[in-house]
């Protein structure tokens, strides 16, 4: 039953994909950005500070470099979704970001391919993977073209690579879990990552404080985005991988509901089944590479 907190995860985070949208209206992608983090550290910080040991002993680590490449990937691939949600239908946004298991799938086939890399020495079956992601990419085909307008290709193009990067972070997020990096110090340095890019990203694009009326949707950006890393990290903790995995994708049916509610989105048939390919062939592409056993960073 503890897998089930995934689907309140994926409630909160489409939640979060709303208010996203709705802030960018009135703010950049990294004002949005900034108070994500903000709000994000002003929780995790009273949490850290009671673990066993006090502060210092809850950020203390030894993978720096695996901290480096998750935070920077991660933080990259938020600014690229976030960025994207502005100017997509909130669903197509979502798809092409949850894409990431098709991208895990690809360093599996290729790893694979190329002499069983520690990446794919647990045996990931080549065929059924080719033919999984041949599926996957040919829903993005279909969502990309001839779905959305030339002028939105530019974004549905930056909201795929938010998918590619945060499988570089999710690959390295669960080495890191093979080292017992807590997941609560795992999450804080990305949130602390995030607010630093953001801030070099508002000084050289400038800006501004927001009305209240824009100041409620940042707060509620950032408490989802919370609230959200916290059941995903209660469902894998505690619940049985695979399922939590799978049932993450129902965020991208809320996603299509709020879409439908608050803009009037209503996707052609051709979109729809393009969506439908990326999730089956994503919820597929897990399966094969459940048992694929990432390499752990070194420690420095």
């Amino acid at each position: 039953m503890q897998s089930l907190w995934m689907i309140v995860a994926a409630f909160l985070f489409s939640i979060m994909g709303v208010f996203v949208k709705l802030a960018s209206s009135e703010h950049s992608t990294w004002e949005i950005l900034f108070w994500r983090s903000l709000v994000g550290l002003v929780v995790l910080m009273p949490i850290i500070n009671r673990m066993q040991g006090g502060l210092r002993a809850g950020l203390s680590t030894k993978y720096w470099s695996a901290h480096t490449v998750r935070n920077l990937s991660g933080t990259m691939a938020a600014s690229l979704w976030f960025a994207s949600l502005a100017h997509l239908p909130i669903a197509v946004s979502m798809t092409l970001n949850y894409s990431s298991s098709l991208f895990i799938g690809v360093g599996c086939f290729v790893g694979a391919a190329w002499g069983g890399n520690a990446m794919a020495s647990q045996g990931v079956r080549q065929g059924p993977m080719l033919f999984t992601l041949f599926g996957g990419f040919i829903g993005i085909v279909l969502i990309l073209r001839p779905t959305l307008a030339e002028d939105q290709l530019i974004w549905a193009l930056m909201a795929l690579s938010s998918g590619a990067l945060a499988a570089v972070a999710l690959m390295t997020v669960r080495a890191l879990g093979r080292l017992k990096e807590p997941s609560i110090r795992i999450v804080f340095y990305f949130t602390l990552s995030m607010l630093l890019v953001s801030l070099i990203g508002m000084s050289a694009t400038g800006a501004h404080w927001p009305t209240w009326h824009s100041l409620a949707f940042l707060v509620a950006v950032g408490a989802t985005a919370v609230l959200g890393q916290l059941a995903l990290t209660r469902a894998y903790g505690y619940g049985q991988t695979l399922l939590a995995a799978n049932l993450n994708y129902a965020g991208i049916l809320f996603a299509t509901l709020w879409g439908w509610w608050f803009w009037n989105d209503h996707l052609p048939w051709i979109a729809a089944l393009g969506m439908l390919l990326v999730v089956g062939a994503g919820i597929i592409a897990t399966w094969l590479t459940a048992n694929t056993a990432y390499p752990a960073p070194e420690v420095e």
